[in-house]
């Protein structure tokens, strides 16, 4: 007679619990989330929830820099079907609207980020260290990547492309995506380019080889 084998965590499971986890976090912050809430969320019981993660804590670690890594990976493909590598002006424009993409693909993970930013000063250091290795830093390398094959073709005078990375971002992004953080209405899309553009042509006038 064949002896019963103890079933372990199912993927499908665990996949649901991590949804709902985006979702309560990004709704009611890490303080005020329960994991009976992110059970009731996931259509599992607090049991199950424990048998993938011990903590609320783990839980909320896992789900931050998962999808963190899926908004950095959403960010590199969106950036690889848009630059053509003949229009510089183009192409910095691309990387953009790459930027402001992972705001409209991402929505749960903006709204988590958001939630959990006044809390950061109470979180482990490695909580957020993490989270920037694992998202916001990879973006930030993958457009110093890009400026800098655009300096290698003379386009550009990049002395320090992870400073010139700093300063296209906060050009083309920071204008866009603090109107989401302080509950501004949406922009259309013409304006979302409009900003862009202008963000990309001040960027041009100080990096530009021949501006």
């Amino acid at each position: 007679m064949a002896v019963p084998t103890r079933r372990g965590p199912r993927p499908q499971k665990r996949e649901a619990i991590t949804r709902a986890a985006r979702t309560v976090f990004g709704r009611d912050g890490y303080s005020r989330a329960s994991i009976d809430a992110i059970a009731a969320e996931a259509c599992v019981s607090t049991r199950t929830l424990y048998n993938h993660f011990e903590s609320k804590q783990q839980l909320f670690v896992s789900v931050l820099e998962t999808s963190a890594a899926q908004v950095a990976d959403g960010f590199v493909a969106n950036v690889g079907r848009g630059v053509s590598d003949d229009d510089l002006e183009g192409d910095l424009i691309a990387i953009g609207r790459a930027l402001i993409a992972q705001q409209t693909d991402f929505p749960e993970h903006f709204a988590m980020v958001r939630q959990i930013l006044p809390e950061a000063p109470h979180f482990p250091p490695g909580v957020l260290e993490a989270w920037h290795e694992a998202g916001p830093r990879r973006v930030e390398h993958e457009v110093a990547r890009r400026l800098e094959q655009l300096a290698e073709r003379d386009l550009l005078r990049v002395e320090d492309p992870a400073q010139a990375a700093v300063h296209l971002i906060a050009l083309t992004a920071f204008p866009i995506t603090t109107r989401a953080r302080y509950g501004e209405p949406a922009l259309t899309k013409r304006e979302t380019t409009r900003i862009i553009t202008e963000g990309v042509r001040v960027f041009l006038h100080g990096y530009a080889t021949d501006p």
